[in-house]
């Protein structure tokens, strides 16, 4: 399984910085289980016959699907019929991300061990597909406490948490950023309320309610840890 070399905090996300990441991809070191480094390009992957196709209604919306003139290439279909809408904020205090805000992170992440970029799907789902440099911490750890008790003690251990249930300490909380499938997926939402029912600080959870669907649906990069 590939992990990820943790990133920095820096300054206000600029319209600037939105011009670069969409123009240009970042570069992350990933390292693996046995200690050899990989450099990993993250950005979305455009072919070039793709910036030739014109962004009108005929081309876009034929009959529910990309209209027959535009190459294969560009073409991307995912379910959109499943599961249950969220909102497009789950909380006040907790931010929700799109495309660039996740990059950003990812960009900052190299350099800070205190953010974490989190898959909250099962192993499963995670090891099929997923955003480079996340981690694979199942929702159902943490919603389900009892069940888990292992694995939920781990991953409070990993979120930087302290203490126990009774005297739980979130002075050394990592900023984390939390994603599933779509945002028609409950998974993340379930994970954000219960570690806020436990009193994480919600200015250092965010949320990335699009998830893999929008990832993937914008050609994002992706792995196979």
């Amino acid at each position: 399984m590939l992990k990820p070399i943790l990133f920095i905090l820096l300054s206000t996300f600029t319209v600037a910085d939105a011009n670069l990441l969409q123009s240009n991809s970042i570069d992350i070191e990933i390292k693996t289980d046995d200690g050899k480094s990989k450099v990993m390009s993250v950005g979305r992957n455009l072919d070039r016959r793709c910036k030739e196709v014109p962004i009108a209604n005929h081309s876009f919306w034929s009959e529910g699907y990309a209209s027959k003139d535009v190459p294969d290439v560009c073409k991307s279909t995912f379910v959109t019929t499943s599961g249950q809408l969220s909102p497009m904020k789950i909380d006040d205090d907790v931010e929700t991300f799109g495309e660039l805000e996740v990059l950003e992170f990812i960009e900052e992440m190299q350099e800070d061990e205190n953010m974490l970029l989190i898959d909250t799907r099962k192993p499963l789902w995670f090891e099929y597909r997923t955003i480079p440099s996340a981690v694979n911490i199942p929702f159902e750890y943490i919603i389900k406490p009892k069940h888990f008790k292992k694995e939920f003690k781990e991953a409070f251990q990993r979120l930087g948490v302290r203490g126990t249930k009774k005297a739980y300490d979130f002075s050394k909380a990592k900023t984390i950023v939390l994603f599933c499938n779509a945002s028609w997926c409950g998974q993340s939402p379930a994970m954000i309320n219960s570690l806020l029912s436990f009193g994480y600080p919600p200015q250092k959870i965010k949320w990335y309610r699009g998830g893999m669907a929008s990832w993937l649906g914008l050609n994002m990069s992706s792995t196979r840890p």
